[in-house]
C-alpha cells in the first residue's frame, strides 16, 4: 500500500506559486492509482491550492484524504478560495471515503465551501473536523450539511453510509445540538461520533442523546468527555443507553455526572442486558462517591465480562476503597482488564459529605416534581438561546 501514498506531512513548506507546488505534484502524478495522500503540516496559499486542486481532479483511486493543518498563516480571506478549489476537485474522488480537515482556522468565514462539500460527497465514510473554531452556528451549519448528504445519499441510490464524524474541541455549545440530533437521526448509521471538549451543557446534551443518539442503534464509540452532564444529561444517557447493543466504548470523564448521576448511570449498567461488546468506559473527574462506586462494581461483575479499561481517577472516594479492592480482584482473577491510576481523588471531608446528603434530598424532591411534570405531558420550555440561533442559522440560508 506504500507505493499508493503520497505524503509531503509536517515539512513545514510553504506554498505560494504553482512553481513553488510543482516539483511535489510531479512526484503525486508519477504515482499510478494513488490510494492516499498526506498533505498536512504546510502552508497553501490560492495559487498553489488551485494547481494542488487541478492535480487531485482526476485521482479516481483516491480514498483517503489527510487535509489537516493546511492553511498555518495564511490570511482569513484566503482560505475560503483555497479550500474551495481542493474540495470541488475532490468532489470527481468517487472512491473517497476518508477526509481529515483538523487544525485548521476556518470558523464562520469559510463554512460555505465546507457545507457544500459535505451536503454533496457521497463517498463519505469517515470525516475528521477537529479544532477548526466552529462555534455554534458554523457548527450547525456543519451538521445540517450533513444531514442534506443523507438526502443526497438516497437520491443517488448509494449505499455507502456516513460512519465516523468526529468534531471536537470547536464550541459547539448548545446552539447547535438540534442540528446535530437531526443528522445523526437523518442517518442512522453512525457507529462512531467524539464530540469531546465542545462546551455543551446538560439541555444540549439532553436533545442530543434523546433526539439524535437515540437513533443511531449502530453506535460503537461514543466520546462526549469535557462537556456538562449533570442529572439531566445522565437521565439522558441512561434512557437511550440500552439501544446500544454494539457499544465498545463510551468516554464521558470530565463531564460533572454528579453523584446522583453516577448512581443513575450505574444502575442502569446493572439493570440492561450483559454487554458483551463494552471494552473502554471513562469515567474520570465526575464527581461520582461511594454508592455509584459500588454500583460500578457490580456492574464490573454481572454486566461487564469483557470490560479492559475502567477510568475513575478523580472522583470521591478513597482510593483504597473496598469496592476499588474487588474491582481490582475480579480483573485479577478474569486474567485482563485495569483500573486507571487513582492518583488524584476527590475525598470529602465529613461536613462536605453532610452538605453533600441535603443537597441530594433536595435534588430528589426537585426531580420527583419534574417527574410528574413529564407524566403530564407538559411541554418543554424552549431555549431562549436556540431559537435565537436557529433564526440566524435560517437568516444565513436565506
Amino acid at each position: 500500500m506504500s507505493e499508493k501514498i503520497f505524503t509531503v506531512k509536517g515539512k513545514g513548506l510553504k506554498f505560494d506559486t504553482i512553481e513553488d507546488i510543482k516539483p511535489h505534484l510531479e512526484k503525486l502524478n508519477a504515482i499510478p492509482d494513488v490510494r492516499e495522500i498526506d498533505l498536512g503540516g504546510n502552508t497553501y496559499g490560492i495559487e498553489a491550492s488551485k494547481a494542488l486542486a487541478d492535480a487531485l481532479t482526476d485521482k479516481s483511486e483516491l480514498e483517503v484524504a489527510r487535509l489537516d493543518d493546511m492553511f498555518t498563516g495564511r490570511l482569513r480571506e484566503e482560505i475560503p478560495t483555497s479550500l474551495n478549489s481542493i474540495l470541488t476537485s475532490l468532489l470527481n474522488c468517487k472512491k473517497l471515503h476518508t477526509i481529515d480537515l483538523s487544525d485548521n482556522a476556518f470558523g464562520i468565514a469559510t463554512i460555505d465551501p465546507l457545507e457544500s462539500f459535505l451536503s454533496k460527497h457521497t463517498p463519505l465514510e469517515h470525516l475528521f473536523l477537529t479544532n477548526n473554531g466552529f462555534g455554534p452556528l458554523a457548527g450547525a451549519r456543519v451538521a445540517q450539511a450533513l444531514e442534506k448528504l443523507a438526502d443526497t445519499k438516497k437520491e443517488q441510490k448509494s449505499d455507502v453510509q456516513l460512519r465516523t464524524v468526529v468534531c471536537g474541541r470547536n464550541r459547539l455549545e448548545n446552539g447547535s445540538m438540534k442540528a446535530w440530533a437531526d443528522f445523526l437521526a437523518a442517518h442512522g448509521s453512525i457507529q462512531e461520533l467524539r464530540l469531546y471538549q465542545n462546551g455543551i451543557r446538560q439541555e444540549g446534551i439532553e436533545h442530543l442523546f434523546l433526539n439524535g443518539l437515540s437513533k443511531s442503534p449502530l453506535l460503537e464509540r461514543l466520546d462526549l468527555q469535557d462537556n456538562t452532564f449533570t442529572v439531566k444529561g445522565a437521565r439522558a444517557l441512561s434512557q437511550v443507553f440500552p439501544s446500544w447493543k454494539n457499544l465498545k466504548e463510551l468516554g464521558i470523564s470530565d463531564c460533572l455526572l454528579s453523584a446522583r448521576g453516577g448512581e443513575i448511570f450505574g444502575q442502569t449498567l446493572i439493570d440492561g442486558a450483559v454487554l458483551h461488546n463494552l471494552e473502554k468506559l471513562k469515567l474520570q473527574y465526575n464527581e461520582i462517591e461511594d454508592r455509584g462506586l459500588e454500583l460500578l462494581k457490580n456492574a464490573v461483575k454481572h454486566n461487564l465480562p469483557n470490560i479492559k479499561l475502567l477510568e475513575l481517577n478523580g472522583n470521591r472516594f478513597a482510593e483504597d476503597h473496598e469496592f476499588v479492592d474487588e474491582i481490582t480482584h475480579i480483573f485479577e482473577d478474569r486474567g485482563f482488564g485495569e483500573l486507571d491510576e487513582l492518583d488524584d481523588m476527590e475525598e470529602l471531608s465529613e461536613e462536605e459529605e453532610t452538605e453533600q446528603e441535603d443537597r441530594e434530598d433536595s435534588q430528589e424532591v426537585i426531580l420527583k416534581d419534574a417527574e410528574e411534570e413529564e407524566d403530564q405531558n407538559v411541554a418543554q420550555e424552549r431555549s431562549t438561546e436556540v431559537d435565537a440561533l436557529t433564526a440566524q442559522i435560517n437568516k444565513t440560508e436565506l
